[in-house]
This record gives structure tokens, C-alpha cells and sequence, in this order.
């Protein structure tokens, strides 16, 4: 177990976006530069030559615009997508519908939409699907539409990270600019409970020392459960290897001399999920946790969980204390931070194929990755209701309101461009800056650059992710018994053809090295 605690100890949250460079070892990442956010309508300037885009906009067009909602859709949802229809409008004479999706739903629901040709324009991919939907052709090819309607949005990146989604020398999404890094894993705890029963945060060094809180939050706060698991089980994101895009095959330790391993056969994947079964048997995880719909700041808001885990990035923590409405404290329990393929894909934009009008949806995503004001709406919500400014990069609520009753609020990693929006109250003022050298500072996984193409085996992937969704929730929150169930997932991903995709994923990656290193 010593072992295990010493690769848990690697294990990194990967919950927003990690750097990509294609082949570098340079830490020069060359983010793009942060203009100061504003909260009025500022003007983006157009990509395309005006007499062009004048005629193409000469017609209204309604953009639908699907994206993962955390926990309940916001109430004003409907009065931030007119305040942002106001500004497309005038720039590019076109509205905008937003769609929340629980993203508990989400993949399933983008999936219907698709096979049904129901009208979508942009909409969020939230990475693990995204090269079996390049591979679906569900999405529309960018590179042309970014050259005519898209220069503001390209100016806002390094070439390297806009280059990071593509797949065969073809652009298909547009990753969200903002943290490039996995982060440093650990958990978050409500800082009332770590004060009354004296905590000792210094003596949290792995996720064994995690028991004995856990036990004294279950024996003297019987209405709370120590560990809050919702949406999905924490093991989705704790990682100790380069999952190389949808873990059918990983780098152990990011790097392993780029030889690729069964992540479900591993000795550190069954150590993991024993501890995570300890804990369920001790009462330490809700007894719903492999079905649970509800976001883990979200249960820490109701009073239902005192800790979740959380990957800390620079101003991540007083994000997170927005969201759940209560005083955190972080205790780490991994080491190293790391910029795998991965993460960078972990938020795209992308376009349709069902949409009719491809040409304004990319405008749209431009003045969305470039217009500070449509970035605030997105962000924020509405001047006055929603927030108001506490300086000219800083906003609070509104005086009484809170996070339990504001009528709108969003999630940074899913706006495309956050450097461009305001930060919150208690949030460092140069939280951007922060988080551009954290991502230079990050270590770089060996096979960083590379992006398997899953097209060879598109029907193994497809058959691994039923069998996937039929135990990995189960064994991850510690709901079975991994003796019991782990042998028989193993057994059927071998069935769906696990074997032939990581032998594809190696090959691929064998070319992608001799050609890049």
C-alpha cells in the first residue's frame, strides 16, 4: 500500500485545460495578452473585409448555442442571452438562443441532437468525446471559416494551442483559453468543520491520512457526508498517467518511454478503487453517489458534503468558495503538476454540422473569444443584477445577493476567452497572470502533442464506452466491491477490443514520436 500511496501521490486532476505545445520543451507558451475587461459593449473589430460580411449578414440568423450547466440552469438565463443578443445583433445581425444541458445529460443529448438533425450551431465538446466526434463527422471543418471570419479570434491565441485540436492537419474546435495545467490534487474542506474539530491540515499527505477526518465529520456531523461525489466519481479526474484522450491505453508516470498500458489492469487502478470501496463501506460516500446528478460544490452549498475533491490552480480555491457559498481550506495530497494533450481538450468550441449557417456561427465565436462584453455576459451575467464592479477588473454581488439566490452564473472553462473577463471579489487581481506562469511552469507529459486519431477503431471506442458507462461510475465511487466487479469489466472491455485500440494508439504514437522528437 506504501507503493500506492506513493503513485497516488502523483495523481493530478485534470477538471479544466492543460498546455499543449506539438513538440517543444520550451516553457515559453505565449499566451495570448489580457486586454483589461470592460463591461461595456466593446468593439471587435471585423475578420472578414466588410463589404463580404455585409452581405452575408444581410438576413437575420437565430445561433444555437448548446453548453454543460453544473447544477440547475441558471433562472436569468433567458435575460443574458438578449443582453448578448443585443450586442450580435448590431455587430453581426444575428440573436442568440442558449441551451443549457445538465451535463450529467449532456453527451447524451448533443448525441440525439446530432443523429436527429436538429437545428445546433456552436456548442461546448467537453473533450473525452472529441475525436470520436471528429470521426463521426458531427463537426465542421474550421480552418477556412477561422481565415475569413475569425482573425480576432486567432489573435488571441499562441499558434501551437490553436493547433492542439486539430486531427489529421484539419482544425475541427477551438480550445477554451484559459489554464493550461492539471493542477495540484487534493481535497477542499469547509473550514467552520476543519476549525471546530481541529483539523490538522499539515498531516494530510496522502489519501489514507483522508480516513480519520472523514471518520470524526461522520461521527459528529450525522446529517453531512465526509465525502461529496457528484456527477461524476473523483477517480475521473484523478489521474497518475497521461490518459492519451479517452484512457483506452495510458503513459504511467507521463512518459513510461511512451510504451502505453492497460490503465484498468493496473495494480495502482485496483489499489485506488479498494481505498475508494473503503471509504463507501465506512459511510465516508453517499450511498447514491454512482447515480448522483448534483455538482460537488453544489452539495457542500445544501449542507450535504463537508469535502469534494478539487485540483487547486491559481485563484481555482476562492472559485470554488463562490460556487459553494462557505469558507474552503485545501489540503494537498499529490505532487507534480503536468500539461498532457488531454487537458487542453477538455473544453472546445466547435460548429455543428446541423447548422445552417456556419459562416455567422464562426462570428459569433469570434466576438465570443475577443468581446470583452459579450465574455462578461457569458461569465457574469447582467451589470447591476447579477454582479456589480468593485474596481475596473473586479466585481461582486450585488448587495443582497448570493450565490444561493443570484439569477445567473456561469463556469469560467466554458466561455472561450475568461482573460478577457472580470475577476471575482477575494480573487487575486492578477489571477491571469498567475495562471499563464503556472502554465509554464507546468512539467510536460513525453507524449504532449499528441492526438490520437480514432477513426481505425471507431467502433471498438464506441463499444468500450457502453461497457464503460455499465461499470466504470460503480467501481470509481467505491459503490462495489472492485473483487467482485473489476475481473468482469476487465473481461468485457477485452471483448469491445480495448487490446486492438491501445495497439493502434501505440502505433500511432510510435510514428508521432519518430516524426516530432
Amino acid at each position: 500500500m506504501r507503493r500506492n500511496v506513493k503513485l497516488v501521490s502523483l495523481a493530478i486532476l485534470a477538471i479544466m485545460i492543460a498546455a499543449l505545445t506539438a513538440c517543444s520543451s520550451n516553457n515559453n507558451n505565449g499566451e495570448a495578452s489580457s486586454a483589461a475587461p470592460t463591461g461595456s459593449n466593446a468593439n471587435a473589430s471585423a475578420s472578414a473585409p466588410a463589404s463580404s460580411q455585409n452581405e452575408l449578414t444581410k438576413d437575420p440568423y437565430e445561433i444555437t448555442v448548446a453548453m454543460p450547466v453544473l447544477g440547475a440552469v441558471p433562472a436569468d438565463i433567458g435575460l443574458v442571452q438578449d443582453e448578448i443578443s443585443k450586442i450580435t445583433k448590431e455587430k453581426i445581425n444575428a440573436t442568440v438562443k442558449l441551451m443549457p444541458i445538465s451535463i450529467g445529460a449532456y453527451t447524451q443529448q448533443l448525441n440525439l441532437m446530432s443523429s436527429s438533425g436538429e437545428k445546433l450551431d456552436a456548442y461546448v465538446n467537453l473533450g473525452a468525446n472529441y475525436n470520436a466526434d471528429v470521426a463521426a463527422g458531427k463537426y465542421v471543418e474550421l480552418d477556412e471559416l477561422l481565415d475569413k471570419y475569425g482573425q480576432d479570434l486567432k489573435s488571441q491565441f499562441d499558434p501551437v494551442y490553436l493547433s492542439s485540436t486539430k486531427i489529421d492537419g484539419k482544425t475541427y474546435g477551438v480550445p477554451v483559453l484559459k489554464d493550461y495545467t492539471t493542477g495540484q490534487g487534493g481535497f477542499a474542506m469547509r473550514k467552520d468543520l476543519v476549525d471546530k474539530y481541529k483539523i490538522d491540515l499539515a498531516s494530510i499527505k496522502s489519501m489514507d491520512d483522508m480516513d480519520k477526518v472523514f471518520q470524526t465529520i461522520k461521527d459528529n456531523e450525522p446529517n453531512i457526508t465526509p465525502l461529496g461525489v457528484g456527477l461524476s466519481g473523483p477517480l475521473s479526474q484523478l489521474v497518475w498517467f497521461d490518459k492519451l484522450g479517452d484512457k483506452y491505453g495510458v503513459l504511467p508516470g507521463f512518459d513510461n518511454g511512451l510504451k502505453i498500458e492497460n490503465l484498468y489492469e493496473s495494480q495502482e487502478y485496483a489499489d485506488t478503487l479498494n481505498i475508494m470501496h473503503r471509504w463507501f463501506k465506512a459511510g465516508y460516500i453517499s450511498k447514491d453517489a454512482a447515480t448522483s446528478q448534483t455538482s460537488t460544490s453544489d452539495l457542500v452549498k445544501a449542507d450535504k458534503a463537508f469535502a469534494y475533491w478539487l485540483m487547486s490552480k491559481p485563484g481555482g480555491l476562492e472559485g470554488e468558495m463562490r460556487m459553494a457559498g462557505k469558507e474552503l481550506v485545501f489540503a494537498p495530497v499529490t505532487e507534480g503538476v503536468y500539461s498532457t494533450t488531454s487537458d487542453t481538450l477538455l473544453g472546445i468550441w466547435g460548429i455543428s454540422v446541423n447548422s445552417k449557417n456556419p459562416e455567422r456561427t464562426m462570428m459569433f465565436m469570434n466576438l465570443l473569444y475577443s468581446d470583452p462584453a459579450i465574455a462578461n455576459l457569458m461569465q457574469w451575467g447582467i451589470e447591476g443584477k447579477h454582479y456589480v464592479k468593485t474596481s475596473d477588473t473586479s466585481v461582486d454581488f450585488p448587495s443582497g445577493v448570493t450565490v444561493q439566490t443570484v439569477g445567473y452564473s456561469n463556469q469560467a472553462w466554458l466561455i472561450g476567452n475568461p482573460f478577457i473577463t472580470f475577476t471575482f471579489k477575494g480573487e487575486p487581481l492578477d489571477k491571469w497572470e498567475q495562471v499563464k506562469q503556472a502554465n509554464a511552469n507546468a512539467l510536460k507529459s513525453k507524449a504532449l502533442g499528441f492526438l490520437f486519431n480514432s477513426e481505425p477503431v471507431k467502433n471498438e471506442i464506441t463499444a468500450l464506452n457502453n461497457v464503460r458507462t455499465q461499470y466504470e461510475k460503480i467501481l470509481e465511487t467505491g459503490t462495489v466491491d472492485p473483487a467482485d466487479k473489476l475481473e468482469e469489466f476487465n473481461k468485457k472491455l477485452k471483448a469491445a477490443g480495448i487490446e486492438k485500440v491501445i495497439t493502434e494508439k501505440q502505433k500511432q504514437l510510435d510514428a508521432w514520436a519518430a516524426a516530432n522528437q
